[in-house]
């Protein structure tokens, strides 16, 4: 079994950067559990080093409840109309932007005598979820307005970074400011949080300051990644490498590399392509997609290259490296994205936590 390897303390030495560069900027800080979800470990580092509020994007089977947690944490996805019951049981605030849904919330928060609040997100320009700016007083207005209304209106937030690449820049930074003070002075309704995620706004920190009305940023990838999305880079305050992924070797064979003559599609349904001719150290490591994404995975050795990939297996060559590789030994890689979200939700890899 494949491992995934947490450092515990170079997490905790992330999380304390961040929360103090956040509080210095006059924000709170919410921990995003994307990757890791409920896990105990990590949220007992977290809170240990400055983290109390926690946003989830998915909501387990068994609902997101953890001793750890020092309160119902915030449901950072639009919420599903179908799974509205569940959400409002195992979470106290979710994101949304859609009236028919908001209603919805509160028919169920009625008929089960629950209470949960919403942030209404607004689309400052990324393209993804939220209602445009010109109508977000109307649609306050709109919440506001629900008969028996049993749900609370937190305030408003966006999102950059994650789906046209848009990125903090100095009109979209204001228009969250602009609107909090619109619906305040309109509709004479207070917005108590004004919320931005995610790490991609960690780049604009470092030179710019936020308005003061925005209040709250959504961290997650920087806490694990280390590093600033939309710009590719690593931040220079922040470890990259809290979490490592070990394969272990198979398979050790040298082998004649070069095009095949009667050749198809690999298991993934794309063409091979030879990075290298001629004979070549090839290993077969003991993990695929069911495992994580390795083509997210970065070697730590210069000398390793991943050459093909299949559901549990991954090749690599490491004819360039210094190593010597037999079966049972690990090979180690840093992380995207997409890997860590994958390691943490496969069944097929092996959590470990060092302290």
């Amino acid at each position: 079994m494949a491992q995934l390897t947490v450092d515990i303390e170079k997490l905790a030495r992330n999380i304390r950067f961040l929360v103090r560069s956040c509080k210095a900027a006059g924000l709170d800080m919410m921990g995003i559990l994307k990757g890791p979800g409920p896990d105990s470990a990590i949220i007992r580092t977290m809170r240990e080093n400055g983290i109390e509020t926690f946003g989830f994007s998915s909501i387990p089977r068994t609902g997101p409840h953890d001793e750890t947690l020092p309160q119902k944490p915030v449901f950072i996805s639009l919420p599903s109309i179908h799974e509205i019951p569940r959400m409002v049981r195992h979470f106290g605030t979710s994101l949304n932007s859609e009236i028919s849904v908001i209603q919805r919330i509160n028919e169920v928060l009625v008929a089960e005598n629950r209470s949960h609040n919403i942030i209404l997100m607004v689309d400052t320009g990324d393209l993804r979820e939220g209602v445009l700016p010109e109508n977000v007083v109307d649609t306050v207005r709109k919440i506001h307005d629900i008969r028996d209304r049993r749900l609370g209106f937190s305030g408003i937030g966006t999102n950059l970074g994650c789906c046209a690449g848009m990125v903090p820049d100095e009109e979209n930074v204001l228009i969250l400011q602009d609107l909090a003070l619109e619906i305040e002075t309109r509709l004479g309704i207070a917005v108590e949080t004004v919320s931005v995620g995610g790490s991609v706004f960690l780049e604009w920190l470092k030179s710019h300051g936020l308005p003061d009305r925005i209040n709250q940023i959504r961290l997650g990838e920087a806490i694990f990644l280390g590093n600033i999305p939309a710009f590719c880079r690593k931040h220079e305050h922040l470890h990259d490498d809290v979490l490592i992924f070990k394969g272990d070797v198979l398979e050790t064979q040298e082998k004649n590399v070069g095009p095949c003559p009667h050749s198809g599609v690999d298991a993934l349904g794309f063409s091979p392509v030879a990075a290298f001719k001629g004979k070549r150290k090839r290993a077969i490591l003991n993990f695929g997609i069911s495992d994580t994404y390795p083509l997210g995975l970065r070697p730590l050795d210069g000398g390793v290259f991943i050459v093909c990939v299949n559901s549990n297996y991954t090749v690599i060559d490491y004819t360039d490296s210094q190593r010597s590789l037999k079966p049972g030994d690990f090979v180690e890689f840093k992380m995207n994205y997409i890997s860590m979200l994958q390691a943490f939700m496969s069944p097929f890899t092996d959590i470990v936590y060092h302290y």
